[in-house]
């Protein structure tokens, strides 16, 4: 029997700065995606998605509605600011199109909310870029977590880095935007906790810092303690503002049968069982950093909705619980106090569909 004949999913990408740059060329090489228009404000962008990979005249916009009007896309992807997701979610649902969103969806829960409730009231999907999950390193993990280590009871997770905002090449809104860490980069870090560990968080306490030498208007320090199901404890910390240039990172969990240890943030994988001190090293395959990944889930994702899946996964409703999580840790930050999630989740009116 031959293989099934798939027709593309014709694809419109919306903003094409830095981390745009990365989906243009993966929608490109993605057989299952078909690039057909880009929307970016900025000349420099659009001539550049001309000069790399041909695009015509008619496939660039400097606004929204004229390329949704002009290309009528199944699918598009939006990697914008998250500051204007919003409105951007509500035309891209009223042109009738799916939606595949960076991460976060926005950094106002209400808002998050209400773009799921848009996407179902639409009938359209609506995906986040979780890329992390889709690391060799992460499904590795959780691999291990089910066949060897066994049950995790707790963690320690160790993120230590010196980002330099003004850089080329490198998004600039974090440098101004409220709490640039947690919902850059601390949101990576709380989605990995949920999805590898198959559990969710029950209770929060976050502390945010902002050193006096930081680049960053708002904090770029995050430091939380995660009661998650299961009776598993976690400790976080995470940092754009380290003194030193060499990143730290150590992501350990120590579980009924022994610990797994990741010590650089896209690899050196290793598993300690029984007298293993140092644990053996786990054989990982080479990656583009922020491209594979990213890559491995487009593709999914592209194979869901030709499969017809109502929601594709990762869902926006997936990604609530992340976001809830999220905003959670700046209301503890603020209050100085313990976030509940069950109380958080019913103070915020969240459906208890969406949460089962």
């Amino acid at each position: 029997m031959s293989a099934r004949v798939r027709t593309p999913i014709r694809t419109l990408i919306v903003g094409v700065g830095t981390r745009g740059k990365h989906w243009v060329r993966l929608v490109h090489e993605e057989p299952l995606t078909e690039a057909i228009g880009y929307v970016d404000p900025d000349l420099a962008s659009l001539e550049w998605a001309q000069q790399e990979y041909g695009a015509s005249t008619e496939q660039i916009f400097p606004d929204l509605e004229n390329g949704l009007r002009a290309t009528k896309p199944d699918l598009v992807v939006l990697a914008t600011p998250p500051m204007g997701h919003l409105n951007e979610a509500r035309t891209i649902f009223a042109a009738g199109c799916d939606l595949l969103a960076e991460k976060p969806l926005t950094i106002e829960f209400s808002e998050t909310v209400e773009i799921v409730r848009a996407a179902e009231k639409a009938g359209r999907r609506l995906m986040v870029g979780l890329n992390f999950r889709y690391l060799p390193s992460t499904i590795k993990t959780k691999e291990l977590l089910a066949t060897e280590v066994g049950k995790p009871s707790f963690a320690r997770f160790n993120y230590w880095l010196n980002r330099d905002g003004r850089r080329p090449g490198i998004n600039k809104y974090p440098l101004t935007m409220r709490q640039p860490m947690l919902y850059e980069q601390s949101i990576h870090h709380l989605d990995l906790f949920r999805f590898t560990y198959d559990a969710e968080v029950e209770r929060v306490w976050c502390r945010c810092h902002n050193p006096p030498w930081s680049m960053y208007r708002d904090d770029a320090t995050v430091v939380a303690t995660l009661e998650m199901t299961g009776d598993l404890l976690v400790n976080y910390f995470g940092t754009w503002s380290g003194q030193t240039k060499v990143q730290e990172f150590l992501w350990r969990t120590d579980c009924a049968s022994g610990a797994v240890l990741q010590h650089q943030q896209f690899g050196d994988l290793r598993v300690a069982i029984g007298d293993e001190k140092e644990g053996r090293h786990i054989e990982l395959p080479p990656i583009e950093n922020f491209v594979d990944d990213t890559r491995a889930m487009l593709k999914h994702i592209a194979e869901q909705v030709l499969d017809d899946v109502t929601a594709p996964i990762p869902s926006g409703i997936d990604h609530l619980k992340t976001m809830a999580l999220t905003v959670a840790c700046e209301e503890s930050n603020d209050t100085n106090k313990p976030i509940e999630m069950a109380e958080f989740y019913a103070r915020h009116n969240v459906p208890a569909e969406w949460l089962s």
